[in-house]
């Protein structure tokens, strides 16, 4: 499986996910480099490759299960874009950046709630009632006669029923009066519109985004057309 295993060769995980190219091969691992520009660099042993097809290598393991390089992680690693003497070379580097779409969205923000409240209170009212009280009055004959009433006249009242001479007997006279009593009537006196309307306001909202851009640096003898700004736009 060792000497299968040559650079240049692409190689997969298990997950069939593309990790890199081979760029060196030792005694019982390769380097592994991936990324647009091969920043990542990962160590994997031939005891780890399961196949090796064409110019592809299949390793079984995933790609978190793969050991990065030694040296990885210590800062942004470089790359250097190999090519023959005096022959025309272009790398793209694709600059990405985010952008914001602002929605709206329906939060509830109160709630208006209306109870009716039932209260009671004292009226007062001033009516007239009548009531029926009892005068007893003792009239003798001879002062029906010195007032020249005929003598008949005190005959002439109402007997009450069944009076007997020389009988004792008891007599219950009625006496009544008025009483007021109140016969409650419901009516609407007042009444309580709610309405709902929907009011329409500008508001000014906020959002981070990213965006790449590219930083040139020359190192030595470095010779091009014209200034490089203009690329941190």
């Amino acid at each position: 499986m060792r000497w299968d295993v040559r650079e240049g060769m692409r190689v997969f995980t298990a997950d069939g996910t593309r990790l890199g190219t081979v760029v060196g091969c030792g005694e019982e691992s390769f380097a592994i480099e991936g990324g647009l520009l091969r920043v990542k660099g990962f160590t994997a042993r031939y005891g780890d490759v399961v196949d090796v097809r064409d110019a592809d290598v299949h390793l079984g393991l995933t790609r978190d299960e793969v050991s990065p390089s030694e040296g990885a992680g210590g800062g942004p690693p470089e790359s250097v874009l190999s090519s023959s003497f005096a022959t025309p070379a272009e790398l793209v580097v694709p600059l990405a950046h985010e952008e914001a779409h602002p929605r709206v969205v329906v939060h509830e923000t109160g709630q208006v709630r209306i109870h009716k409240v039932v209260r009671t209170e004292v009226r007062q009212f001033s009516v007239p009632v009548r009531r029926e009280e009892l005068l007893v009055e003792r009239v003798s004959e001879q002062a029906v006669a010195a007032e020249g009433a005929p003598v008949a006249a005190a005959s002439a009242q109402p007997v009450l029923e069944g009076l007997v001479p020389f009988e004792a007997g008891t007599f219950v006279i009625p006496l009544r009066e008025e009483r007021v009593e109140f016969t409650k009537t419901v009516h609407v006196w007042q009444e309580v519109a709610v309405s709902r309307y929907t009011a329409e306001e500008l508001q000014k909202v906020h959002a981070t985004v990213r965006k790449e851009t590219a930083e040139v640096e020359e190192r030595g003898e470095v010779l091009h057309d014209g200034p490089v700004d203009g690329l941190h736009s």
